[in-house]
């Protein structure tokens, strides 16, 4: 669940303004804080090891709110916090990974402007975790009959996601033994065949039975 998260020092004269202050705390409070449980679960996912859990989502908050006026209020709030929360944890974990390296001595904020910046993901907010709002009843009955690791493969691309982000989401969540790509490949290979043999083109459950392949 999320956690409160409370301001930290500015780092600038600009972030010491009141009005820049006073400015980024409405936004923060009205397009953040509302969605500080999911931006915790994101941070869960992404994540590599569950004890950096805390320290990413506390970074994460605090640059939402150094970059809150950056959203654009005409895209998909969810999709925004959604995409920054992927990448800043991503970078975060990657800098930990190669700390040990001397020739490496770049900071969490050298990420900050392609963290923030826009990305191929639609402008939806479909996900592994709300795709039954996006379908009719027929296809969400058919899509819970896949395998797990096959459903969100596929979910995964339909969001906009390049197969190679998507082994990389598997692996961290430990579906995978390693970002294999050609794994990810054959899970949709399965996947759109299931869907294929038990829907029709205009979204039908197909009433009789079927010879189906079975995608376990």
């Amino acid at each position: 669940m999320g956690k409160e998260v409370h301001s930290t020092a500015p780092d600038t004269d600009v972030e010491r303004d009141p009005e820049v202050i006073a400015r980024r705390t409405a936004l923060f409070n009205k397009y953040v804080l509302p969605f500080n449980n999911m931006i915790y679960k994101l941070c869960k996912d992404y994540s590599w090891h569950p004890d950096h859990v805390e320290e990413n989502y506390s970074e994460v908050m605090v640059n939402f709110y150094r970059r809150i006026e950056t959203y654009d209020p005409s895209r998909s709030i969810r999709t925004w916090l959604h995409i920054c929360v992927k990448r800043q944890v991503w970078a975060r974990e990657k800098q930990r990974q190669i700390h040990n390296n001397k020739d490496y001595d770049n900071n969490i904020e050298d990420y900050e402007d392609e963290i923030f910046a826009d990305d191929h993901v639609s402008s939806n907010s479909l996900g592994v975790d709300n795709w039954r709002e996006f379908y009719s009843p027929d296809i969400v009955a058919v899509l819970e009959e896949l395998k797990p690791r096959h459903r969100d493969a596929l979910i995964l691309q339909e969001a906009g996601y390049s197969l190679r982000e998507i082994a990389e989401i598997e692996f961290a969540k430990g579906s995978l033994k390693s970002p294999n790509i050609e794994t990810i490949k054959s899970r949709l290979r399965l996947a759109r065949q299931y869907l294929k043999t038990n829907l029709t083109r205009d979204g039908q459950r197909i009433p009789y039975p079927t010879d189906a392949q079975d995608v376990s």
